[in-house]
């Protein structure tokens, strides 16, 4: 495993990405880390839109935010939802 034999490569070339051969300590962590931050930060995203999602008119088909939306369940409790198309 591992492909090709390393080859020499010049020392004085900078690369942000890590450069020739790269393998950076605590990748796994790091990915750990910003993959909980990034899912953190959708779902709030997520939680906020719902909450401020407000329709003037109610949508002549189903429409999956209507599960979520916090208009249909306070404002019309009574409201069915159409049938999915």
């Amino acid at each position: 495993m591992g492909g090709a034999v390393q080859k020499p490569y010049p020392k004085e070339v900078w690369s942000p990405a890590g450069g020739w051969w790269s393998n950076p300590k605590q990748w796994k962590r790091n990915t750990a880390i910003v993959g909980a931050g990034l899912f953190t930060t959708l779902a709030f995203v997520w939680y906020k839109s719902a909450q401020l999602e407000r329709r003037t008119q109610y949508p002549r088909g189903w429409i999956p935010s209507m599960l979520w939306s916090k208009q249909f369940k306070e404002n019309d409790p009574n409201f069915q939802p159409p049938e999915p198309l």
